[in-house]
């Protein structure tokens, strides 16, 4: 991209913003909390998946909703030591461990292995949980 493109907004962009939105409130309201921690990490991972160069990580539907798959779990270092690989990977685990949707589903499945290093995000179900869930 030169200097005098823009990339386009798009359904995914909205996205960052809601998840930045989300953020601004819940600091504003309850300062750093888990929750806050919940979605940076989660708006770190949006801004990967509107990457269209990072193609380790992107947008699927499945069912008709928007999930992000993580194929390859990346160490995220420039945003913080605690974002590294194995920092990313115990973020996940603590997304997927923390919000459930209704029927106790895991709105994050976290793969790891000695040969498996992945997660599939449920978008909507996992804002939902954040959103309304309490946590």
């Amino acid at each position: 991209m030169t200097k005098m493109q823009t990339r386009k907004l798009n359904e995914s962009s909205w996205l960052a913003q809601t998840i930045f939105d989300m953020m601004e409130s819940e600091s504003n309201k309850n300062g750093f909390t888990t929750r806050w921690n919940c979605l940076a990490t989660l708006k770190l991972i949006v801004n990967e998946a509107d990457n269209e160069e990072n193609e380790t990580i992107y947008y699927q539907n499945t069912n008709r909703k928007l999930e992000i798959v993580v194929s390859d779990i990346p160490s995220l270092v420039q945003h913080g030591w605690d974002f590294d690989r194995e920092g990313m990977r115990g973020k996940l685990m603590g997304l997927a461990e923390r919000y459930t949707d209704d029927d106790g589903n895991y709105t994050v499945r976290v793969m790891i292995t000695h040969d498996l290093n992945s997660a599939v995000i449920n978008v909507s179900d996992l804002m939902d949980q954040i959103r309304y869930g309490g946590n």
